[in-house]
């Protein structure tokens, strides 16, 4: 693939009189991560929405995988959303989903085959192996409304990889989720990105759910894109102050950033 993976050009969208996202260039090339930060109300779902296109914006280009996405006719747009794996930040219901974990997984390849393809041996072989490599073989037949927050997280994780996405969207993958759960899940994204060389763009509001691989940041802020770039270089402690308040003081270790109470003194 010679061309970025996301390709966006002027993008703003508008609802009333509020400035949702307002964005002049972005580009996302294969294999890169990209994190996507900023306070609540941003326009970070926003502007997932627009790259699968749920969201039309009210000027600009989206392209996604090569294809105008603001232009694209309903047929087309299936198939292209057939190439993409979007995480919402809202997860599936549970009580009311009567899947098992299996069941659920399996989703994710009827939406590569199309919704009247029957699922083949093969298909179910990818089941499987997703299911054992995110640590899932043994929920198999459970009902997935009974999982925790952090086995539904990676349910659906695995559910998107199965249909063996040419680039991943996620929108607050670690979201109230405890410590361990988060880590679990930072470090399954640091081994999709190392062995499949996957397209990453990663929504969320903190920073330590950030994968070391990551290797740019946008920060959002009302809308509006504050900074993007190499994380070391983007996030020091003038626009951490800025975005996320004073008396906190910005970590890193080993590629991974925090936040901290104390005096902005710089990353360590």
């Amino acid at each position: 693939m010679n061309h970025p993976v996301i390709e966006i050009d002027g993008l703003s969208v508008i609802r009333g009189r509020r400035t949702l996202v307002s964005l002049d260039r972005l580009r996302v090339e294969p294999g890169e991560v990209l994190g996507v930060l900023g306070p609540n109300g941003a326009g970070k779902s926003t502007l997932l929405r627009c790259c699968v296109g749920m969201t039309r914006p009210s000027s600009g280009t989206v392209r996604i995988l090569g294809e105008r996405v603001e232009r694209m006719r309903p047929v087309a747009l299936t198939r292209l959303r057939r190439r993409i794996a979007y995480l919402a930040q809202v997860l599936a219901p549970g009580g009311e989903m009567p899947l098992t974990v299996r069941e659920v997984v399996a989703v994710g390849r009827t939406g590569r085959l199309g919704l009247f393809r029957p699922l083949q041996a093969d298909d179910w072989r990818q089941v499987d192996a997703w299911l054992d490599r995110l640590g899932l073989t043994h929920l198999a037949r459970q009902p997935y409304g009974l999982l925790s927050g952090g086995e539904q997280r990676k349910t659906l994780l695995a559910m998107a990889m199965v249909q063996q996405p040419e680039l991943l969207l996620l929108d607050e993958p670690t979201a109230n989720l405890d410590v361990y759960w988060r880590e679990q899940i930072v470090r399954t994204l640091d081994e999709l990105r190392r062995q499949f060389a996957l397209t990453i763009v990663l929504v969320c509001h903190d920073l330590e759910a950030l994968p070391s691989s990551t290797a740019r940041v946008l920060l959002l802020d009302e809308g509006q894109a504050v900074a993007q770039g190499v994380p070391s270089e983007v996030l020091n402690p003038e626009r951490i102050a800025a975005l996320y308040g004073d008396g906190l003081r910005l970590l890193e270790q080993q590629g991974r950033f925090m936040l901290a109470p104390g005096h902005a003194g710089g990353s360590t």
